[in-house]
């Protein structure tokens, strides 16, 4: 169901070993952002994803994590919801604008699981992310979940 990826074009490196130079890690201009327009599977919506940063993608996990007093615990609510999360964080208009807030989380728990589910599907492929990342943080961490 994906109509059309945009990706910036990739240029050949600067210092002519072939090998990236600090400039091209770090271009000027700010974050490169790579967007794709779907169509989501239920309701035929059309919609718009972008790419995260690297800092974007760190506090969209850390957004599960409760610490206090020293401990990491899991908070249960941020759990359920961290696929609607990740759909707030790269749903954009046509100007690459976030359409989506904090406030509409709990909103779309009322859509249809297969389109909330395509979406996140298709977000976190585009960011570089899968479930395993997730449930691997989960798995790996001397952890307990806590409700909130």
């Amino acid at each position: 169901m994906t109509q059309e990826t945009t990706t910036p074009a990739k240029s050949e490196p600067a210092n002519g070993n072939g090998l990236a130079s600090v400039a091209d890690l770090f271009p000027s201009g700010g974050p490169r952002r790579r967007y794709r327009k779907l169509t989501l599977p239920i309701t035929g919506a059309k919609v718009r994803i972008r790419s995260l940063t690297e800092l974007e993608s760190s506090n969209y996990q850390a957004t599960i994590l409760n610490t206090r007093g020293g401990s990491t615990s899991y908070i249960r609510q941020r759990l359920i919801d961290a696929n609607r999360r990740l759909i707030t964080l790269c749903l954009v208009d046509s100007g690459g604008n976030r359409i989506l807030g904090k406030n509409d989380i709990d909103r779309m728990a009322d859509w249809d699981a297969a389109d909330g589910a395509y979406l996140y599907d298709e977000c976190a492929a585009h960011c570089g992310l899968n479930r395993d990342d997730l449930e691997g943080l989960v798995k790996n961490s001397a952890t307990t979940t806590v409700d909130a």
